[in-house]
């Protein structure tokens, strides 16, 4: 790719806006899946800054991923790394999990099977990155991370990247600022890594949590006092577990069971299930609650979200 390449669905037939956003967009970083959850209105800038690759992308709610069978054979570890400017993106890879707020920044393995999915318009810089390219032996430990950019390397990583992606990025050397951006995410990397040990302990504790959840998401007493009861811990631990995510642990476990009721509505298998029987199936004891919250996250009522999303059939509202 030379120069600057710019994609946009704004002129393409609606119907075939995710098609040709994955065969387009997508095309160079091999086969994905697109699920747009309306009217997908995308753009994207790509720029060649030296021998990198850098990105400017403007989306509205949808998902993306990568099967295993799509990602099978691709050996080239490219990875790519994420600015958030605006909205918030759900990210999964193997057993980790983020959700990439604005001020953060995060790095994921593009070759290997993942997900993501937003429920909002979003904004993002970003530059795909092998572990050569910034002289460390593997970008697997760091992947899937939370990094703020508010301070240190990172800030400087942020508003470097933001602005090689940006149409100021024209006015720069172009190898210049894509070996800087190179530079300052090694660093910041670094700067991350050298806590590692302090984090270990946490992050060991946060996949308890979640082999938890997994486990008990259902039951309407589930709790911080049953989480801590449950893991033979205290409550003030529970919290320092979480203390550098983006939510709290009570947060988490309200954002796990809407996720997990919005795909059951979506399920063409619970057509017969009810709003009411899902809610309650997954901890909820207030029905009048559970279309509040699910409104907030999802920007429709849990009846109003199945029927936009779903194709006309004998479901139970």
């Amino acid at each position: 790719m030379a120069g600057t390449i710019e994609y946009s669905t704004e002129h393409v037939r609606r119907a075939e806006r995710a098609a040709y956003w994955r065969e387009h967009a997508w095309s160079s970083l091999g086969n994905f899946d697109v699920q747009p959850e309306d009217d997908f209105r995308a753009t994207a800038t790509l720029r060649r800054v030296g021998s990198f690759t850098v990105a400017r992308v403007k989306a509205p709610a949808h998902g993306l991923s990568r099967s295993h069978d799509q990602a099978r054979g691709d050996d080239r570890r490219l990875f790519k790394l994420v600015v958030q400017h605006a909205g918030t993106i759900h990210l999964e890879q193997r057993d980790r999990r983020v959700s990439l707020k604005p001020g953060h920044w995060t790095l994921y393995d593009m070759t290997r099977p993942f997900r993501f999915h937003c429920t909002e318009p979003t904004r993002q810089s970003a530059i795909l990155l092998r572990a050569e390219d910034l002289h460390l032996a593997d970008l697997s430990p760091y992947a899937l991370r939370l990094y703020s950019g508010a301070d240190g390397y990172s800030s400087m990583l942020q508003a470097a990247l933001t602005t090689a992606a940006s149409d100021h990025g024209r006015d720069c050397a172009e190898g210049d600022i894509g070996v800087m951006v190179a530079r300052l995410a090694r660093l910041a990397l670094l700067e991350h890594g050298s806590h590692e040990a302090r984090r270990t302990s946490r992050e060991v504790m946060r996949e308890r949590i979640e082999g938890y959840l997994d486990a008990h998401l259902r039951r309407g007493d589930l709790s911080i006092d049953s989480v801590a009861h449950g893991l033979n811990c205290s409550k003030r631990y529970l919290h320092k577990v979480f203390l550098e995510s983006d939510e709290t642990l009570s947060e988490h476990i309200l954002r796990r069971r809407l996720e997990a009721c919005r795909k059951n509505l979506l399920d063409p298998a619970a057509t017969t299930q009810s709003v009411t029987d899902i809610a309650y199936a997954w901890g909820f004891s207030s029905l009048a609650y559970f279309s509040r919250v699910f409104k907030q996250a999802y920007g429709a009522s849990p009846r109003d979200y199945r029927t936009a999303h779903t194709a006309p059939a004998h479901t139970v509202q």
